[in-house]
């Protein structure tokens, strides 16, 4: 009997990967991981952190140099790698993350890269970090009904955080409920951010280890059809709660958050390995924004003064205008398809995933949608570097200062920002103008990535007809509601 049922076992495995190779349709793995940094990454550069995992992805796929999420922070980039569009396109303008109990933040007649997978016959899943909004207002009683929600844009299921581990209802979201509520009694958010309603709060040290068993799981139950997998870990933002497993990095908690995310990637890669399906997955791994360098993060300023680059060589990082802010790690592996062990200078950007996926699966998109997304599919295949996939990139800071990269040249644009009264009352319009003049004036700068990847020369002053014009592209870009080309048709 036991062998009978090896056999039935190893039999339902083969033919779940027969299934996916006949469909003709790769699964597809998206990870995004949690501000994590570029120099963070042994195939990155990085040294006394454990990150095998990470490394076998670029050794079996593609390692991207010039890979950019679309905001400093994380909501901006969640928006525009759900949806393929610029978060500033929004009524939020100013940078910033969305509130924990903020209403759901994408349309749900909105293209996502959940639905395009979901039209194409995918069986689509989220797990993890979430902060995209929940319901059609603010949320002030979790223990109602979460919608609409990740359900409503295209996933089959979801299990996950609100936002942070350190915002409540600390607890899981499964589907569309807080788990662990006691019946009868409203889930409430209490002055300080303590929870009242349910029954256990989680334990943070242990969600990662949670959150990877719920991934794994899933894939197993679904692996007899093409399936499409969000994993938003919550590693390595803080708070920085590694698993008491992971001890021992020379840069303290941060190094073993570090080296628990990488085992996290490796269960997942075990896993399709387990159920061969590797062969037929395409995996990408990412971060939201670039990690954290500014003092008032303890772990990380330790992780600093141990030798720890937690973004390379780049200037700034999390929150700031700079390119440790935006540029970040990206590993693309899909086996036959993806040359192994190659590196591309491609400039890509998040926006980028939902038009590549809708034209890997001959999706369509409607006008309207996905207004920023170029379709970057060339980029992860070709055997070498070849014409531009994208001819620009915008980015925008968590303080509201727009980035313009344009070939080998950045523009930081400081002067003459645009005003935000259409969205802002009267009153706060004041204050900003007045904390702008007594700040002095602001000057635009300009950078050559290619000869100064670290932005330590502004060289707008020899270069001020190129500058005009890339703000004058920037100005326009931002007036005309897309900039992906066909967009508009």
């Amino acid at each position: 009997m036991k062998r009978l049922s090896s056999l039935l076992a190893v039999l339902a495995v083969t033919t779940a990967a027969l299934a996916a190779e006949s469909s003709g349709k790769p699964n597809i793995v998206v990870i995004l991981s949690d501000d994590y940094g570029w120099g963070s990454v042994g195939c990155y550069g990085a040294t006394g952190v454990k990150t095998p995992n990470l490394d076998r992805l670029a050794r079996e796929g593609r390692r991207f140099t010039h890979a950019y999420a679309p905001g400093s922070v994380c909501s901006p980039t969640r928006y525009g790698l759900m949806t393929g569009r610029y978060y500033w396109r929004t009524p939020v303008k100013d940078g910033k993350v969305l509130p924990v109990n903020a209403p759901l933040h994408i349309e749900t007649n909105r293209v996502t890269l959940a639905s395009v997978c979901k039209s194409a016959g995918y069986r689509t899943a989220g797990f993890g970090k979430w902060h995209l909004g929940l319901t059609s207002a603010r949320v002030t009683d979790w223990s109602g009904r979460l919608a609409p929600g990740p359900l409503q844009i295209g996933f089959d299921h979801f299990h996950g955080m609100a936002a942070n581990i350190g915002n409540s209802p600390h607890s899981f979201i499964d589907d569309e409920e807080v788990t662990g509520h006691i019946p009868g009694e409203p889930i409430t958010v209490e002055a300080g951010g303590s929870t009242s309603g349910i029954k256990l709060a989680w334990k943070p040290d242990h969600i990662m280890e949670t959150l990877t068993t719920r991934v794994c799981e899933w894939i197993e139950a679904n692996r007899e059809k093409p399936f499409f997998v969000y994993y938003a870990p919550n590693a390595v933002h803080e708070p920085i709660v590694p698993n008491p497993k992971f001890t021992g990095s020379p840069y303290g908690k941060y190094g073993d958050f570090i080296n628990e995310l990488d085992w996290s990637v490796g269960q997942v890669l075990a896993t399709l390995d387990k159920l061969k399906l590797a062969d037929n997955t395409l995996v990408i791994f990412t971060s939201d924004n670039g990690g954290v360098v500014a003092p008032g993060n303890a772990d990380c300023q330790t992780a600093i003064k141990a030798g720890l680059k937690i973004n390379g060589n780049l200037k700034g990082g999390k929150h700031s205008e700079w390119e440790g802010g935006f540029r970040e790690p990206f590993l693309v592996r899909w086996p036959g398809k993806v040359p192994p062990g190659t590196v591309s200078e491609q400039v890509i950007c998040h926006t980028d995933l939902v038009a590549t996926f809708a034209s890997l699966l001959n999706a369509p998109l409607p006008k309207g949608n996905a207004e920023d997304s170029f379709d970057v599919s060339r980029a992860f295949t070709e055997a070498k570097t070849g014409a531009p996939v994208r001819d620009h990139v915008i980015l925008q800071s968590a303080g509201a200062i727009y980035d313009l990269r344009m070939g080998d040249w950045k523009l930081v644009e400081r002067a003459n920002a645009p005003d935000f009264e259409s969205v802002r009352n009267k009153k706060k319009t004041e204050a900003a103008e007045k904390k702008k003049k007594n700040a002095g004036v602001q000057h635009d700068e300009l950078y050559n990535l290619k000869q100064d990847p670290a932005e330590t020369k502004n060289v707008l002053a020899a270069n001020a007809e190129l500058a005009a014009k890339m703000k004058k592209f920037l100005r326009e870009a931002r007036g005309r509601g897309f900039t992906r080309p066909d967009a508009g048709k």
